[in-house]
């Protein structure tokens, strides 16, 4: 039977856009998952640097407390990002969200970024849109635990609101196909930003940060998956880029993934914040290479930096 599908799976190769790759540099990984990764201020600026100057589009980082809020977050990005910017003024780069569990009142999570905007040359913002199980354990009868993570619909709003006052392009967080829905919501009322963008969130086993396979949530990496999320954004009344973004894969290889999602014109996020596999070690430069070396064998041009901020809408 043929389904809405089909057209992905025999579609040509065929982008009217360079490929942008951007690196995802550390998140809330730690040395126990992968000793390479980026936890000081100063390992966290060098690897930023060291991506940046290897050509990523865009670097997207936390700073080294998820539970910091507001002011106390800006204070401890800087201390990563003022060695960065003596470097790389022009950087383009963004933050992540605050944790959730600690908003009160009308917090909505972003309260660090206008501190960003104004003293950082952050001109980019994540809005996760939707409430998400993070498996993390399970003990030995098989129960599973683990955090909520997300927004409500009065703290997305809040954020696009403020967003939409800045100016800055949108990061919409997809990990589940609901999440979309509910973007897709606020981009079909022309709410969104130029320069926004879909971030397709695919899966493995081992989820969002376990270090164990686990049940997750959100839809498995494969071409049905990326399939569907694309039939999905045809409903779109304003046309935005799209990536995707491969977490927790363990042993498999993403390799064909990656590939047809450049084939069909999309973009990829990679780097250590995603990327967890128990039997490899990699370094944020190595996932950004080998992405940049898929894009070489499927013959699409590399985004320059220049031509990344353009599609980013920012100056």
């Amino acid at each position: 039977m043929a389904t809405g599908l089909d057209k992905y799976a025999d579609m040509k190769p065929s982008w009217d856009y360079p490929v942008i790759i951007e690196s995802h540099i550390n998140g809330v990984r730690s040395k126990e998952m992968n000793p390479n990764t980026p936890t000081s201020y100063d390992e966290i600026a060098e690897d930023a640097i060291r991506c940046w100057e290897a050509g990523a589009g865009a670097i997207h980082a936390h700073n080294t407390s998820f539970d910091l809020m507001g002011e106390d977050a800006y204070v401890d990005y800087m201390r990563t990002w003022e060695k960065v910017l003596e470097k790389h003024p022009d950087i383009t780069w963004y933050p992540t969200t605050c944790n959730n569990l600690r908003l009160t009142g009308d917090e909505n999570g972003l309260q660090h970024v206008p501190y960003l905007v104004k003293n950082a040359n952050v001109r980019i913002a994540c809005v996760d849109t939707g409430l998400t199980l993070f498996a993390t354990h399970q003990d030995a009868d098989g129960y599973l635990s683990g955090p909520e993570f997300g927004f409500n619909y009065e703290r997305v709003a809040s954020q696009i609101r403020m967003l939409r006052e800045h100016g800055s392009p949108m990061v919409f967080g997809i990990y589940e196909p609901g999440h979309l829905r509910h973007a897709m919501h606020y981009v079909n009322k022309g709410l969104s930003t130029p320069g926004s963008m879909w971030d397709f969130y695919l899966i493995g086993d081992y989820g969002l940060t376990a270090m164990e396979p686990i049940g997750t949530n959100g839809v498995k990496p494969s071409l049905e998956s990326l399939y569907y999320y694309l039939w999905m954004i045809e409903e779109a009344q304003v046309t935005h880029p799209w990536y995707i973004s491969i977490w927790g894969q363990g042993a498999l290889d993403d390799t064909g993934i990656l590939r047809r999602a450049i084939e069909l014109g999309g973009h990829i996020k990679t780097g250590l914040e995603l990327f967890y596999d128990p039997d490899r070690n990699p370094t944020n430069l190595e996932l950004l290479q080998q992405a940049q070396e898929i894009a070489r064998e499927v013959g699409r041009p590399i985004a320059t930096q220049d031509e990344a901020r353009a599609l980013y809408n920012i100056a």
